[in-house]
C-alpha cells in the first residue's frame, strides 16, 4: 500500500517502517525536521486541529508499524489536548471524544472497534512545553524499537457529503452582523452553497470549497467581552492563547513569525504604534496602514513554508469613530476566521483607546474564504442547528435593521398633498377620485425625509425605484416593500384605499367580489 494514504504531500516522511510519528500542532515542520536530522522518524505532520485525529487514525492503520506518537510543538487550538483526551477517554456513542472541551468528534466510518485498538496499541507521548532536547531524546530512544505491527494494514470508507455549488456572482460576497458569531454563521453559510470546489494539500480527500473576495462586517462586537456561542469550534482559552499572537511583538517558540511580530516589530518598525501617532496627530489622514509583508523573505518560503494570511491592516476616522479594515490574502473560515476576528477586533479596541476615539464598525475582507472538505460535515451540523435560531428568524417573524432607512407606504389621490382620510379643508372634490401609491423613505431611527416615490402601480413604482439607483439593498427589506406595494396596489383596485395600512396583522378586512 502506498503509504501515507493522507495528505501526502504536506507530512515529512523519513522512514515508513519506523515506529515513531511526531505531531508537531502549529509549529512549522520543516523546522522541527531540521531539529531532527540527525533521528530517524516515520514522519513529522501537524495537527492543526481535532478534525485531524480521523486522519492520523486513518494513516496509522494504513501503517500499522507506527506505535509512538509524540506530542511536541505550539498546541494553540488545543488539538494535542483533544489526542489526549481520546487516548484517555475514548469517544461516546456519537463518536465525540469524552472530555475534550472543544467537542471534537472522530469519524463514524473508522467505527468503535478501531478506535478502541487504536487507543489500546498506540501510546501518545506528551513533550508540549519541553525543550527541544527532549524531544530529540526521546524520539531517538522510541526509534530503537524494532517495528511490530499492532493488526493488518487496512483502510475505512468515507462518506463525506458532496455539497451541491448553486450559480452565483462568484466573486465579491458581502455579509454583515451585530457580533461576529452572527456574520460568521452567514459565511459558511455562504461558502458551503456558493463556494467552487478547489484542490488542496490539506484535507484528506485535497478538496475544499471557495469564495473570492468576501467582505464581513461586524457591527458591534465587544473586544473585551466577546460573544462566544457554544457552536464556535473553540473556547475562550483557545483566544487568550491566540491574542499574543496579533497583539504582541514577542517571539513564540516553534513558530517562524506572527502578526504581531510583523505588526509591532517589522524591520525595527512598530507600524500600530506609528497608527497611533498619526491618528493623534492627524485624524483626517489616510495614511493609517500596517503591512505584514517581507517580500524577499516570503517568497522565498512560498514553495516550502508559510506566508503571512493576513496582509494589511488600515484605520480610518469618520464622524468621530475608528474604523478598521482588515485584508486576507487566504483564510480556513471555519477555525481561523472567528479567531483572527476577535484578536485584531482587540488591536482595534487598543489603538481607539490609545487614540482617544470610540471603535466603529469592523471590517474583515479576505480574498481566498475556503472551506476544507474535512469541515464539511462539521459546518452542516452548526448551520442546522443553530442558524436560524442565532440570527432570529422563525416561519412568522424576521426583522433586520436597514442601515439605509426606513419606507413608508401611503395612498393618495392623485394631485393630493395628503394621505387618504387628511383631505385638505378647501380642497375640491374631483368627480372621479384617482390614487396613487406614495413611497417615502427616511432616515434611520426617526429620522428625516430622503426621498419620494410616486406611481399607479406597483410595477411602475418597482421600476422607478430600481432604475435611480441602489437606495435600498438589503434584501428582506426589498422583498416586504415589494409585498407591501403589491398590498397598496390591491387595495386601490378594489376600490377600499381608505382600508388601507402599512404592516397590518392580518388583512382579514379585505373582500374583493
Amino acid at each position: 500500500m502506498d503509504w501515507p494514504i493522507l495528505y501526502k504531500q504536506v507530512l515529512q516522511v523519513k522512514d515508513p517502517k519506523n515506529p515513531v510519528g511526531v505531531a508537531v500542532m502549529w509549529t512549522e515542520r520543516q523546522v522541527v525536521a531540521d531539529l531532527l536530522k540527525n533521528v530517524d522518524y516515520c514522519a513529522i505532520g501537524n495537527l492543526y486541529s481535532s478534525a485531524g485525529i480521523s486522519a492520523m487514525i486513518r494513516n496509522i492503520f494504513a501503517n500499522p508499524n507506527i506505535r509512538h506518537i509524540v506530542l511536541w510543538g505550539a498546541d494553540l487550538s488545543r488539538s494535542g489536548q483533544a489526542l489526549l483526551a481520546l487516548m484517555e477517554n475514548g469517544t461516546d456513542e456519537d463518536f465525540f471524544i469524552i472530555g475534550d472541551e472543544k467537542k471534537g468528534q472522530i469519524e463514524k466510518e473508522i467505527g468503535r472497534n478501531n478506535i478502541d485498538l487504536f487507543r489500546k496499541n498506540i501510546r501518545v507521548v506528551n513533550l508540549r512545553g519541553k525543550p527541544v532536547t527532549d524531544l530529540q531524546q526521546t524520539v531517538a530512544q522510541l526509534s530503537q524499537e524494532k517495528p511490530k505491527s499492532f493488526t493488518e494494514p487496512k483502510t475505512f470508507p468515507t462518506s463525506r457529503p458532496k455539497p451541491f455549488t448553486f450559480p452565483s456572482e462568484q466573486i465579491g460576497f458581502r455579509t454583515h452582523g451585530v457580533t461576529a458569531a452572527q456574520t460568521w454563521l452567514k459565511i459558511i453559510n455562504n461558502i458551503m452553497r456558493y463556494g467552487r470546489n478547489k484542490t488542496t494539500r490539506y484535507t484528506q480527500e485535497n478538496e475544499l470549497k471557495e469564495l473570492l473576495n468576501v467582505m464581513a462586517v461586524v457591527y458591534n462586537e465587544d473586544p473585551d467581552h466577546p460573544y462566544l456561542p457554544h457552536y464556535f469550534p473553540f473556547t475562550q482559552k483557545d483566544l487568550d492563547a491566540y491574542y499574543p499572537q496579533v497583539l504582541s511583538a514577542k517571539q513564540i517558540p516553534g513558530i517562524a513569525y506572527t502578526y504581531g511580530q510583523r505588526l509591532r516589530d517589522h524591520d525595527g518598525v512598530d507600524q500600530i504604534q506609528q497608527i497611533i501617532d498619526l491618528i493623534k496627530k492627524r485624524p483626517f489622514s489616510k495614511k493609517m496602514v500596517a503591512f505584514t509583508a517581507n517580500v524577499k523573505e516570503d517568497w522565498s518560503v512560498v514553495n516550502k513554508g508559510d506566508t503571512p494570511c493576513l496582509t494589511q491592516i488600515l484605520c480610518s476616522i469618520q464622524d468621530g469613530k475608528l474604523f478598521m479594515t482588515t485584508h486576507f490574502r487566504s483564510q480556513d473560515m471555519v477555525h481561523g476566521w472567528p479567531r483572527n476576528v476577535f484578536s485584531l477586533r482587540k488591536l482595534q479596541k487598543l489603538i481607539a483607546d490609545e487614540s482617544g476615539y470610540p471603535m466603529g464598525a469592523f471590517v474583515m475582507i479576505t480574498h481566498s474564504a475556503h472551506i476544507y472538505s474535512d469541515d464539511y460535515e462539521l459546518v452542516g451540523k452548526i448551520t442546522k442547528e443553530n442558524y436560524e435560531k442565532e440570527l432570529g428568524y422563525t416561519s412568522r417573524q424576521m426583522f433586520e435593521d436597514d442601515l439605509r432607512g426606513n419606507i413608508v407606504i401611503e395612498i393618495e389621490e392623485s394631485g393630493a398633498r395628503n394621505p387618504v382620510g387628511r383631505p385638505p379643508i378647501h380642497a375640491k372634490k374631483p368627480l372621479k377620485k384617482e390614487y396613487e401609491i406614495v413611497v417615502k423613505l427616511y432616515a434611520p431611527n426617526g429620522g428625516l425625509l430622503l426621498k419620494e416615490w410616486r406611481g399607479k402601480s406597483a410595477m411602475e413604482l418597482y421600476i422607478g425605484m430600481v432604475n435611480i439607483g441602489d437606495f435600498l439593498v438589503l434584501p428582506s427589506h426589498l422583498i416586504y416593500i415589494g409585498a407591501e406595494l403589491q398590498r397598496a396596489e390591491y387595495y386601490i383596485r378594489c376600490g377600499v384605499p381608505e382600508k388601507y395600512s402599512q404592516d397590518p396583522a392580518a388583512n382579514k378586512e379585505l373582500f374583493c367580489a
